[in-house]
């Protein structure tokens, strides 16, 4: 059995939308789907690795390309203009997705 992830990396430009809590979904291929609900993981920049904060993975859902809408822009934080062309960029040939939810984990009880 796969052991599930305790790292995700996400583009630095997007780490200040996380640690603010304004971001709670990211939107990631088969590849990066093994997220498990009740786990918590690490955050890193992408770019340089560097750590960010921790949250907790509340749910992963698949969705299909046609499916992402506002309410998913909404909590990627990001115009839907604006997120279909850039899932766009990185996952050139997919149709299917994963939703990732997740939690910001407060300073206090980040343990």
């Amino acid at each position: 059995m796969n052991q599930a992830p305790t790292k995700i990396t996400f583009f630095s430009w997007l780490t200040p939308l996380i640690v603010s809590g304004k971001k709670t979904i990211t939107i990631r291929d088969k590849s990066e789907s093994h997220y498990v609900p009740g786990t918590r993981v690490d955050v890193h920049t992408l770019e340089t690795d560097e750590y960010v904060c921790k949250i907790d993975i509340e749910a992963v859902n698949e969705i299909t390309f046609d499916d992402i809408g506002e309410e998913h822009a909404a909590q990627e934080f990001l115009p839907l203009d604006e997120l279909k062309p850039l899932i766009r960029e990185i996952y050139p040939n997919d149709d299917v997705f994963y939703v990732i939810s997740y939690a910001l984990v407060s300073d206090e009880n980040a343990e």
